[in-house]
């Protein structure tokens, strides 16, 4: 018997089967979705690596570049060397600010050094383990020696081991701290010196850069470019400005909230607090921990409640007033954009995805504004 030949039902055989087959693909991909990703990572970390003195100059250069800027617009007379004069003068100011800075740090862990009573301290630690004891001695007590003893040696046992595995983990990220130490510093010595260049010649490197553009594009689709590039710049520009000035106000509220309550190394531990601050709600934590320590280990133990009460009300007023409305308004996001992209790049890839956050939503809010229309207009 001869069959025949129906194109419509072969048609859809065809789409089935396509459907299937990239149907089974997305599981395929879903099933190995750890394995891609940490391949993906490893080719960015990889890609990252070899251009590490590259990434370091464009931070650097948009950190100094406002600086620069400043002394190139205050420089009256007209020369050639202008835009050089300025741009050293902008790293000349930034290694005195740093310089300043490390210096009144020194100075106070210096002071602090020599009024700290070591000894005390020594023993303040000791009294609070042996109140420990005491109070776990007396609540094992209450129970059967044989049960105790066998939940205490495996209390015991679990603790040392989760000493040794900690101890393990530290001393390989020590070991690879110090093997790539040398890696980091010539990559930001070259980074200081590819940013110097950049900033120096960034007319003349504009205009390379767009007669490259022009030969590969077309006129229209090298306007669209530039245009991209320019918001780009603008987006990174006013978020690591907003992160500057964030971490500007988070240092001087902490070391005056802690000083407030006489808190020792007040100074020292909102500084830490607020570099680290870089990271978003990343440096009230760390000001959290060393503000408890301290307290501990003072001549007043309710101290540390006092200093970690002054914080976690300091961690609160930033997340959710400082960094939405400074960072907001320098990439022009509202504040509830700001929170929702720090918590969904955190959850989704991490302290990363906490720091690539804002500037990937900034950045799409103002290429859906050029193509598409300005949706967030009040």
């Amino acid at each position: 018997m001869k069959i025949e030949k129906n194109n419509k039902y072969f048609t859809i055989c065809v789409y089935v089967s396509v459907s299937v087959i990239i149907v089974l693909l997305c599981l395929f991909a879903i099933a190995k979705l750890n394995i891609i990703f940490a391949s993906v990572w490893g080719t960015i970390k990889w890609i990252i690596g070899i251009f590490s003195p590259l990434i370091w100059a464009f931070l650097i250069a948009y950190l100094v570049e406002p600086i620069v800027d400043l002394y190139n617009s205050k420089i009256t007379y007209k020369s050639n060397k202008k835009r050089l004069l300025a741009t050293l003068l902008g790293f000349i100011t930034i290694v005195a600010f740093i310089g300043i800075f490390i210096l009144m740090i020194s100075m106070n862990i210096k002071q602090v050094i020599n009024e700290t009573d070591i000894k005390g301290i020594v023993n303040t630690i000791t009294a609070y383990l042996t109140h420990f004891q005491s109070m776990a001695d007396d609540f094992i007590a209450g129970f059967e020696l044989d049960e105790v003893s066998n939940i205490g040696s495996q209390v015991l046992s679990k603790v040392y081991s989760m000493i040794d595995n900690f101890v393990a983990k530290a001393s390989d990220i020590l070991v690879k701290i110090v093997e790539n130490i040398g890696k980091y510093v010539i990559d930001i010595i070259f980074g200081i010196i590819l940013s110097i260049y950049m900033i120096k010649d960034k007319p003349k490197l504009l205009k390379i850069w767009a007669n490259i553009l022009k030969l590969i594009f077309k006129p229209k689709n090298y306007e669209e470019i530039t245009a991209v590039g320019r918001d780009l710049n603008l987006v990174f520009t006013g978020y690591i400005r907003g992160q500057i000035i964030d971490c500007i106000i988070m240092t001087i509220l902490i070391s005056v909230g802690l000083s407030i309550i006489g808190l020792d190394f007040a100074v020292i531990i909102g500084t830490v607090a607020g570099l680290f601050n870089i990271i978003p709600y990343f440096g009230p934590i760390v000001g959290l921990v060393l503000a408890g320590i301290i307290g501990v280990i003072g001549e007043e133990p309710k101290m540390a409640i006092y200093a970690i009460i002054v914080v976690l009300v300091l961690q609160q007023i930033d997340g959710f007033i400082i960094v939405p409305k400074i960072i907001g308004d320098n990439v022009k996001l509202h504040p509830i954009a700001v929170l929702l992209a720090i918590l969904v790049g955190g959850e989704l890839f991490g302290i990363f995805g906490m720091l690539i956050g804002v500037p990937v939503v900034a950045l799409a809010r103002v290429i859906i504004i050029r193509y598409v229309g300005n949706i967030f207009s009040e």
